[in-house]
């Protein structure tokens, strides 16, 4: 197991943008698509956007005089924007299955006159990618939509001899520690996509020419009011709040406000810890 001390802080980031390559083989899972669909124009004002994981990742490849790569569930490019500014001469190809979010991505890009990427339309296992081509292949909060063995089979043959694999997550213990893990009633019952350590590690073993090099674990002190949190349920900014139907989710409102309540006294100052892991994946060595 590949370990390393938690670090802090943390980003409220902004969502950020050309035309678009659909793959023949595009499939999508109705609820997360019409989920994706409906929170494309308030992704950015719900969701937090840490930095921390991007500056790992320029410490890891910033230094190569060029970078080729791909952000797959890229969504409306939170991150986007980070990696562009702070990894150098980034060439990027951004894939989501949602064209809503891609059409957010692609204007908020090109609003900041980024111009050096592409959009394409598709799932992560369905990419049809070169073997060896990318410096880097990226995913933030989003691999518990991926079936995990065919994207690392996929991405490890795109990635160079020295390229490598960088998944932003969280496992299902730190999602139990979450705000809305301790509670929002029901959310760990619903979200049942995350994998623990062991099980990432597993499918790194089981994925041909692939190792695990590091899994840094990153902790942030969050802040917030009571009704900006109700407003990022009722917005669905996590799409596990999607699974819930409407009569649950309110009786679920209605609990969480009182068990907040019941916990925190000044309502407008609600105070917790996050955390999230990132794998780096590389080549197995000859």
């Amino acid at each position: 197991m590949v370990g390393f001390p938690a670090v802090g802080g943390s980003f409220e980031g902004a969502h950020f943008g050309r035309s678009l390559k659909i793959d023949a083989s595009l499939k999508t899972q109705k609820e997360m698509y019409d989920h994706f669909t409906k929170i494309a124009k308030v992704y950015r004002d719900v969701r937090t956007t840490d930095e921390e994981p991007v500056r790992r990742i320029r410490d890891e490849l910033g230094d190569r005089n060029a970078v080729k790569a791909m952000e797959i569930g890229c969504g409306a490019g939170r991150y986007t924007f980070l990696l562009f500014r702070d990894i150098p001469n980034l060439t990027l190809t951004c894939v989501d299955v949602n064209p809503g979010m891609l059409a957010e991505l692609s204007q908020n890009l090109t609003d900041r006159g980024i111009s050096n990427y592409e959009t394409l339309l598709s799932r992560a296992e369905d990419l049809r990618l070169e073997d060896e081509s990318l410096d880097g292949v990226f995913s933030f909060n989003a691999v518990h939509h991926f079936d995990v063995a065919r994207f690392l089979s996929k991405a490890g043959r795109a990635i160079k001899e020295n390229g490598r694999i960088f998944i932003y997550t969280r496992t299902p213990g730190q999602n139990a520690r979450s705000i809305w893990g301790r509670y929002f009633p029901d959310f760990l019952e619903m979200e049942t996509r995350l994998l623990e350590l062991a099980d990432m590690e597993r499918c790194v073993e089981e994925a041909d020419g692939l190792h695990l090099m590091a899994a840094e674990r990153f902790c942030y002190s969050r802040t917030s009011e009571l009704n900006r949190l109700l407003g990022q349920v009722r917005n669905r900014h996590y799409s596990t709040f999607s699974i819930y139907g409407e009569k649950a989710l309110e009786a679920a409102i209605a609990t969480f406000r009182e068990n907040i309540s019941r916990d925190f006294n000044d309502l407008r100052h609600i105070e917790w810890q996050d955390e999230n892991i990132m794998y780096q994946i590389g080549k197995t060595g000859p």
